[in-house]
């Protein structure tokens, strides 16, 4: 029990020591060595702004001297000579130039104050304690070496730099282009602007170089910095860090900006057309024109509310729905698409490009629209439904039913299940190229 008092009791003064920013003295000289002079260390600067360059007031105080072992019992003018000043560097705080002020002399119950210019990291803690140690002679031949602890609320005091990077949504898998944007929004031009950003390596990397410099930014002026990262697959699901630093000088103060902007990474869909048929391959004025296709998501997410629709130029329609919805392609996944377009009787004979629109929602459900073309030729042959001045098609009565007959009495139906049939042997011929590929 008395090991565990006397160890806490070590700890309280430790604890104590701390606070007050007490410690313990190096002295050195010829002996019998005479009490130091009572002394303090303190600064009247409360707040530190990170990301910025600060010059923290350092107070001096020389309290004067009290030594029994040579006689002296009041206390009395002992100079402090030769004094320096220095800031320890730590995660928080870094002293610039070469971090140390220089105090001549400082006679008894007299103060001084130096600046000392300390960077204070855009990552500081709330409570930063900068360690002062001070060096300095008395009495000619002693020297004392101490430290003090001062303690500093830290805040963000704005900055004259700001960060916008495009786009914010990310493929996952593939290789992403970025756009990053810096402005100067202050009123002062800034000098040798270096700029480094990364990701985390789970989420990603980024391909080619990882830093720009440029030699100033003027008030209100930009600079867009293009690069790539390539996204993980396995990349966290809701978002991940893309970390930037900029450091910069603002007059003769170096400043610094860490920005982290979160990219949200979706699985990328990429939706290919294959196997594609036209049916008849040189189809007349009138005709019924089939456009049949395998529909692929080669990507790594999924597609939902898929439907696929022909952009019609003049001189053709929409045979049946117009555009044909084909619900959701998981990645890896068919679906066949059959499109029925139906040419004018007056369509003037030749190739016509017709545009395939295929719209879908990705998994933020936006909006999605891909474009592609399909060449329909239209012959010079009769019309279907008869020549300019003669009956047009009939409707055919009895046997059961009716039906449209085409020119040589063949009945429509028939065209369908042709393009049903096309439109199942390209899908099933899809699936097995792909079976003998995964193989």
């Amino acid at each position: 029990m008395k090991t565990e008092v006397k160890a806490m009791g070590l700890i309280g003064i430790f604890a104590l020591m701390a606070i007050t920013g007490v410690s313990f003295a190096t002295l050195s000289g010829p002996s019998p060595i005479p009490n130091p002079p009572t002394f303090s260390v303190s600064s009247n600067l409360t707040t530190l702004c990170k990301g910025l360059t600060n010059y923290i007031p350092i107070i001096v105080y020389n309290g004067g001297n009290n030594n029994p072992s040579i006689g002296i019992t009041d206390l009395v003018n002992t100079n402090m000579q030769f004094i320096n000043l220095a800031v320890s560097p730590s995660r928080s705080l870094l002293p610039e130039g070469n971090g140390t002020a220089f105090i001549p002399s400082l006679s008894s119950f007299n103060s001084i104050m130096v600046l000392l210019p300390v960077f204070v990291t855009a990552n500081a803690s709330l409570l930063t304690t900068a360690q002062v140690g001070i060096n300095y002679y008395y009495l000619t031949y002693y020297e004392d070496q101490e430290s003090r602890n001062i303690t500093f609320e830290v805040e963000s005091c704005g900055s004259p730099l700001s960060v916008n990077i495009q786009p914010k949504t990310v493929a996952s898998g593939q290789i992403q282009n970025l756009s990053i944007n810096v402005t100067n929004t202050g009123n002062t031009t800034l000098n040798s602007v270096y700029v480094h950003y990364s990701v985390p390596s789970i989420d990603g990397a980024i391909i080619g170089s990882s830093q720009a410099q440029f030699g100033s930014l003027t008030p209100g002026q930009s600079q867009r910095i293009s690069t790539s990262i390539f996204v993980s697959r396995n990349a966290s699901i809701e978002s991940f860090p893309f970390n930037l630093t900029a450091t910069f000088f603002n007059s003769s103060k170096i400043e610094q900006v860490v920005n982290s902007t979160s990219l949200i990474p979706v699985g990328a869909i990429d939706l290919s057309t294959s196997g594609l048929t036209v049916t008849p391959s040189s189809a007349t004025p009138g005709s019924i024109i089939s456009v049949s296709f395998v529909l692929t998501d080669i990507g790594t997410a999924g597609a939902s509310a898929v439907s696929v629709g022909a952009v019609l130029p003049s001189g053709f329609s929409a045979f049946g729905s117009n555009p044909v919805y084909v619900g959701d392609i998981s990645a890896d996944e068919q679906a066949p698409v059959t499109l029925s377009l139906q040419a004018s009787n007056s369509i003037t004979p030749g190739t016509y490009k017709i545009p395939i629109k295929i719209n879908y929602l990705n998994p933020l459900r936006q909006n999605v629209t891909v474009m592609s073309n399909v060449s329909v030729t239209i012959g010079s042959g009769t019309s279907a439904f008869g020549s300019s001045g003669t009956s047009g098609g009939r409707f055919a009565a009895g046997g059961g039913g009716s039906g449209i007959y085409l020119a040589g009495g063949i009945f429509l139906p028939i065209i369908l299940v042709i393009a049903i049939i096309a439109v199942s042997y390209l899908y099933i011929r899809e699936r097995r190229k792909n079976k003998r590929a995964s193989k």
